[in-house]
Parts: structure tokens; sequence; C-alpha cells
């Protein structure tokens, strides 16, 4: 009996989420109307896996802010010196392997990082409030057993979002997240410009030799595709070399953040135990923190050149969002 029961709960809840999958990707072909042609096709294509996200994200988000929470909570009983040496000793062992995104993290906090993330924290407070809110409407448009258009669900959902939302908050907060972006890839494009001049200057001369086999890749394609081929031999050669030199400023990245990941992490350590009274010298008195700071850098930079500056199994699933990160700043940066 019980099992039949949880059986039928479990049909109900996929009824439901099957229609509200449907309603959301309803409303995301509507919009998808006042879209040019080209695009407007590609969109109501999309629009079910759009519909699966935007259900995902809203699911998602309050674990999300509650991790952040609890993430806060934890920093917040630390001691600041130990803090500082985990960080830096993360840093030893993931510095080439996430150099955009450590770049990036520096910069951030040159370039007003600490407000922009408070600003964040703001944002987010109102999207809290917004879901909440969302939720709420959908309870009583259930209730009421109202059918709904599409273009109707979304005047609703921007109603009740601009009736929820504070617009001084969100506008300070969308600007002050965006100059601080806008000040993060101008600090990493000067500071990875060699990196891409090298790529670009590779990838030209690799070029050259390759192109004298384009009229062979012709003659395999069709004569409507052979146009493509000087273009995609191009983009090709340039995406290798790109990566050749992205992957030498990995093993750059990697020996500088393994010396001062491992030196800042030994200096934090021993003035954390001196502090406590383990040791009876602080680090400028001692060689103590030196032959720990270089052990640890040199460790952390075999770690990850004998990883291949790549994530292990499971570490790589735990970190798949930092990955993403990583991409979307190179990509950012390179664009």
């Amino acid at each position: 009996m019980a099992t039949k029961k949880k059986g039928a709960a479990q049909s109900a809840h996929k009824e439901v989420s099957d229609a509200e999958l449907q309603r959301i990707a309803a409303a995301i072909e509507e919009v998808a109307q006042n879209f040019p042609p080209n695009i407007r096709n590609t969109v109501r294509q999309a629009a079910p896996y759009l519909a699966k996200a935007w259900i995902f994200l809203l699911t998602a988000l309050p674990y999300v802010v509650k991790a952040i929470r609890e993430l806060q909570n934890l920093i917040g009983m630390m001691p600041e010196k130990m803090l500082w040496a985990i960080l830096s000793f993360l840093v030893c062992f993931f510095g080439g392997i996430f150099p955009a995104t450590i770049a990036a993290a520096e910069a951030w906090a040159a370039c007003g990082g600490i407000e922009a993330w408070d600003q964040a924290k703001v944002l987010l407070s109102e999207l809290m409030k917004v879901a909440e809110a969302s939720k709420e409407e959908e309870k009583e448009d259930k209730d009421g057993k109202e059918a709904q258009a599409p273009h109707q669900i979304i005047q609703k959902k921007l109603a009740v979002a601009l009736a929820v939302m504070e617009p001084d908050k969100v506008s300070g907060s969308i600007s002050s997240i965006y100059i601080g972006w806008i000040g993060v890839i101008g600090v990493l494009r000067l500071q990875f410009a060699r990196t891409i001049t090298l790529g670009e200057v590779i990838g030209a001369k690799v070029y050259k030799p390759v192109s004298k086999a384009e009229p062979l890749i012709e003659s395999m394609v069709a004569e409507e595709y052979q146009k493509w081929v000087p273009t995609i031999t191009r983009w090709m050669c340039k995406f290798i070399a790109i990566s050749l030199a992205w992957w030498i400023q990995r093993v750059i990245s990697a020996v500088h953040s393994a010396i001062r990941g491992g030196t800042i992490f030994a200096e934090y350590l021993v003035d954390f135990l001196h502090e406590k009274g383990y040791l009876q010298v602080e680090h400028k008195e001692t060689y103590i923190d030196e032959a720990i700071g270089w052990s640890i850098a040199v460790l952390g930079f075999l770690t990850q050149l004998a990883l291949g500056f790549q994530l292990p199994f499971l570490l790589n699933l735990i970190l798949l969002p930092v990955q993403i990160l990583e991409g979307f700043i190179v990509w950012s940066v390179g664009a």
C-alpha cells in the first residue's frame, strides 16, 4: 500500500514537472517570435533545454545560497592567518591548472572586488525574493486552476519581479559587478597579452605549410563546401597554437604560483604556530619557513606536472564549476 502511494506521488510529481517544463518552454517560444528569423528557429529548438536549465537554476539557487552562507560562517570561525595559509597551499597545487581564475581573483581584489562581492550578495538576495514570490504566485495559479497563455505567464513573472525587487539595489549591484568585471578583463588582457600574441604568431607560422594541403582537402569535400576549407584550416591552426601557448603559460603560472603559494603558506603557518606557542620564533627570525615553503613549492609544481596540469578523477567533478569559470575567463580574455 505504501509502495503504491509512493508510486502515485512520484507519478503526480512527474506530471507537474512535465507540465511546468511545457509551460516554460511555451513561454520561451512565445518570446522567440520577436527575434530575427535566423535566431528564432534556434531558440525555439532549444526551448525545452532552456526550460530545464531554468527549472534547475531555480531549484539549485536556495542550496547555492545556503552553501555560500555556511562557507562564510566556516571562514568567519577560522583564524585569519590559518585561512590565508590554506588558500596559499591551494594556490601552490592548482596555480597551473587554473592560472586565469587565480589571476582574475587577484585582479578582482585589486579592482574593488570586496565592494563588488558585497553587491553580488545584495543581488543574490533580490533574486531569492523573486524566486520565493514566483513560487507563491504559482501556488495561487494552481489553486485557482486558471489556464494561462505563454505571454500571460511572461507578463506575470515580470510583474512579480518588478514588484518585489528594489530598483536602486539591483541597478547598483549590476553596475558594480560589471565595472569590476571590465577592470578584471583589462588587467588579464595586459597580463596574458604575450600568451595571446605568441599563439597568434605560432598559428600564422603553422598555417603556411598546412595551407599547401588545402587543395587535397578541397578535393575530399563537396564543391559547395570547398570555400570553407581555408577558413576552417586557418582557425584550426590558430586554435591549436593558442592552446599550446596557454599550455606554456600554465607551466609558467605553475612555477610562479608554487613558489609564491609555498612561501606565503610557510610564513603564515610559522606565525600561527608562534602565536599559539608551539614555536618560540617568528618567520623573520628562522629559516624554518623557507625550508617548508620551498619543499611545498617543489611538491606542488611536480604534482601538477605529473598530472599534466589536469585534475584527477573526482576532483574534476567536484571542481567542475571552477573549470567552467576558467574556460569562460580564457575565452573572455582571448575574445
